[in-house]
């Protein structure tokens, strides 16, 4: 009796997590996935301080009050906020990206698996 049950156990778990795991994936793993996307962008966001930047881009650079250190100040400032906007808008795309794979790999993983199944059932 302990066989069956281990049997009836081990097949229910097993085939039940076969069941469960594309509801899983679409569902509870997606928004998992996106809320791991969306800290990783608020981390991103933070360490950029793209806020202590903007809030110091007429503040001249080293205490060089005249007009020329102004000058290089505010650019080689704008420089910097215009490289680290590129960057961030780089990394959105990134986790977009792995969002999209996260939605379309594991169904074109079966489309493939499938087609290839067939055709090599089809060619015997």
């Amino acid at each position: 009796m302990p066989v069956v049950a281990f049997v009836r156990l081990f097949l229910s778990e097993t085939l039940g997590s076969v069941i469960r795991f594309p509801f899983w994936w679409y569902t509870e793993g997606f928004f998992e996935a996106a809320r791991w996307c969306a800290r990783g962008l608020r981390f991103r966001w933070d360490s950029a301080g793209l806020k202590v930047w903007v809030s110091n881009l007429f503040v001249p650079m080293y205490g060089q009050y005249d007009l020329a250190g102004r000058f290089v100040s505010v650019i080689m400032r704008i420089i910097v906020l215009i490289g680290r906007m590129i960057g961030l808008i780089v990394e959105v795309f990134g986790y977009a990206l792995i969002l999209f794979a996260w939605v379309v790999l594991p169904a074109l993983s079966m489309i493939l698996f499938f087609d290839s199944a067939f055709r090599f059932m089809m060619a015997r």
